[in-house]
């Protein structure tokens, strides 16, 4: 049965298995998602984004000159003295996007740049963990899109931030005492939810929230909240079970899972196709039940 060699990398490596240099250049070059994924790059800041999301997502893929070029490119017009943003104007930094980008570079080993630095001292002074936190942030764009921090922090901010504090803590291969106390914080948050549900009525957070999709976008999914409960160590936590319940439900009868969801954006690539059978959402879901 074929497997992309993208996601053979991906399994080679959280197996904790380390291939030779010239295999990983193997898999690398003979992967059709690794050639999809770099066919072409257009200098538009979103477009920037969902490429690096995409490319962190498989192992080594810093070796490649495209990753490079984009982080460079990222580097050159989205990054702040305060952290990432979108249009490289520290007033219209988003706490998502921000954190995207931090989790981003963290899994291609550029956490130690000023640049996701920058935005991890955003996170850790500015961002939001749980409710009626006092908010000193000023920056304009917040406010214009409106919920990110307020007394109830946006889900998705405060989601995303977590996985990017999960990466970062992964990367550095030490204890950051700051840092692992704010994923404590913001797990219970997201457990207190069940991952996905609303407090007041129990109903899905929103209508993305239980798409089964790869790899991240803006619509914050259960993939990744499962992700987190497993990296974290919560995944048998009791509060995880209606999630884990939703996701055996979608298993077919092959005990595969489909991408029900692909997000339309320039630059964003579905590791799946929708509607078939998925092998890397086959895969991430697997370890998690």
């Amino acid at each position: 049965m074929y497997m992309d060699s993208a996601l053979k990398l991906r399994i080679l490596s959280d197996e904790g298995k380390l291939p030779r240099d010239s295999e990983i250049l193997d898999l690398l070059n003979s992967s059709q998602l690794v050639a999809d994924l770099t066919a072409d790059f257009v200098e538009k800041p979103l477009y920037s984004v969902w490429r690096i999301i995409a490319l962190s997502e498989i192992p080594y893929a810093k070796k490649l000159q495209y990753t490079q070029q984009v982080i460079q490119y990222i580097e050159r017009n989205l990054a702040t003295p305060m952290g990432f943003s979108l249009t490289g104007k520290e007033a219209d930094l988003l706490p998502c996007y921000n954190a995207m980008l931090l989790e981003a570079f963290s899994n291609l080993g550029h956490h130690q740049s000023g640049t996701a630095q920058n935005a991890l001292a955003w996170i850790k002074k500015f961002q939001p963990f749980e409710r009626n936190m006092p908010i000193t942030w000023t920056g304009k764009a917040i406010h214009k899109y409106g919920g990110c921090m307020k007394a109830t922090p946006c889900f998705i901010g405060l989601a995303k931030s977590v996985k990017a504090l999960v990466s970062y803590s992964k990367a550095i291969h030490h204890e950051d005492k700051e840092v692992e106390a704010l994923i404590d914080k913001g797990m219970e948050y997201l457990l207190k939810h069940e991952l996905y549900k609303r407090l007041s009525t129990a109903d899905p957070i929103n209508k993305h929230i239980l798409d089964l999709a790869f790899p991240a976008s803006y619509q914050l999914n259960i993939v990744e909240l499962l992700e987190l409960a497993f990296l974290t160590g919560h995944i048998n936590d009791n509060r995880c079970s209606s999630s884990l319940d939703y996701v055996r439900n979608k298993r077919t009868k092959n005990g595969t899972w489909k991408t029900n969801y692909i997000y339309k954006a320039d630059g964003y690539l579905s590791f799946d196709k929708r509607g078939a059978k998925g092998d890397w959402i086959t895969y991430l879901l697997g370890r998690y039940i």
